[in-house]
């Protein structure tokens, strides 16, 4: 039970690090899209951006795997990609659902776009 418990909370631990680093980004972006991303800037986020490409991958690859009982499509694939590629499934699936959940309820606000996971339909 204890053990339980233990990973229960360092993957609930390792979804919110991985949720503010996605935040922290998003702002990089932010500035990049306004011209406001300053060299040193730059140099200071480069550690965040790519602790996040990797986070990402492999939550993509252990927690994703887990939740949506599915690999990844590619080996590089990102966890915004899997989100991106159940919402433009055609059928109403929980797959579908859990998506659209995460995209309109953590993510698609944070986006400078206002919607951070697009199908390639809706591209």
């Amino acid at each position: 039970m204890t053990d339980a418990l233990i990973v229960l909370g360092w993957t609930l631990a390792y979804l919110y690090g991985f949720w503010l680093l996605y935040v922290l980004i998003m702002g990089f972006y932010r500035a990049y899209l306004a011209k406001r991303l300053t060299k040193p800037a730059l140099v200071l986020a480069t550690p965040a951006l790519v602790t996040g490409y990797l986070v990402d991958l492999v939550a993509n690859w252990t927690i994703a795997v887990l939740w949506f009982h599915e690999f990844p499509k590619r080996p590089m694939e990102l966890v915004t990609d899997r989100l991106s590629r159940y919402i433009g499934l055609q059928d109403d699936c929980w797959h579908k659902a859990h998506a659209m959940w995460v995209c309109q309820n953590l993510l698609d606000y944070f986006d400078p776009h206002d919607k951070h996971c697009v199908s390639e339909s809706q591209t």
